[in-house]
């Protein structure tokens, strides 16, 4: 999708509208949002997380599953929690966009002291779940401190906020800070970086699953561009000009 007139004028009437309402305070996700987000972003990761398990989890209601997937549930609340994470720090503006930020989404989703949540990882691991060149371990700190520069000082520059993300998130993805969750960790977190300006997040369909993939691997992060473009026109389509209050 490519930034037409009328991408750009649906982006932009988004982006005021989600400011004005952020002097409130944190707004709610709707549940067909947040349904929709776990089960697409999941399936990424090859989560099979089907809509009557989130609903139940999402509930409170793991007494009518089998004790075998509560655990499970468990694990869909985690990423629940890491969605209200953002949508709690979003209206802070830019300054909730930042490397303590990026710990706390990981925590959230990595409870489990062996996982090291929130801590870098130690070595680069051969066998990953992403196929994208990848750095050093121990130019994990460095990398990161020079992205959050890049941030603050060319993000409110760029003319297209989306393309901006996605460079971002592909970035992020070679640093690739964490052994365990990054994809889902750095997914949040470009979402907070789009959500913090008021622009939609980023929730790419199960169907692109292999596109998303690939444009990882790709030198450069055009491929992903249009990756997110295509979601966020969808997001657009789907909630009007009211962007999450109706999504």
């Amino acid at each position: 999708m490519t930034m037409g007139i009328d991408f750009i004028r649906a982006l932009e009437e988004h982006r005021a509208a989600a400011l004005a309402e952020a002097e409130d305070g944190p707004r709610d996700i709707p549940r067909r949002l947040m349904l929709s987000w776990i089960h697409h972003d999941n399936m990424l990761e090859g989560r099979r997380f089907q809509i009557p398990e989130i609903v139940a989890a999402l509930d409170e209601k793991d007494a009518e599953f089998d004790r075998y997937l509560h655990p499970l549930l468990t694990q869909i609340r985690r990423y629940r929690d890491a969605i209200l994470f953002l949508a709690a720090q979003a209206p802070k503006g830019p300054s909730a966009v930042s490397l303590n930020a990026l710990k706390a989404i990981h925590k959230i989703l990595t409870p489990d002291p062996k996982d090291r949540g929130g801590l870098y990882r130690r070595n680069s691991p051969v066998h990953r779940d992403y196929y994208q060149r990848i750095c050093a371990a121990d130019k994990v700190p460095y990398n990161l401190r020079k992205l959050f520069e890049f941030i603050d000082e060319s993000c409110d520059m760029a003319s297209d906020p989306v393309a901006f993300a996605a460079d971002v998130h592909h970035r992020l993805m070679i640093i690739y800070p964490f052994r365990r969750n990054p994809g889902t960790t750095v997914r949040l977190f470009t979402n907070l970086l789009l959500m913090a300006r008021g622009y939609p997040p980023v929730i790419i369909p199960a169907h692109r699953r292999r596109e998303y993939y690939d444009a990882l691997c790709r030198p450069d992060a055009d491929p992903l561009t249009e990756v997110f473009r295509e979601a966020v026109g969808v997001f657009l389509e789907r909630s009007g000009q009211h962007g999450l209050a109706t999504a």
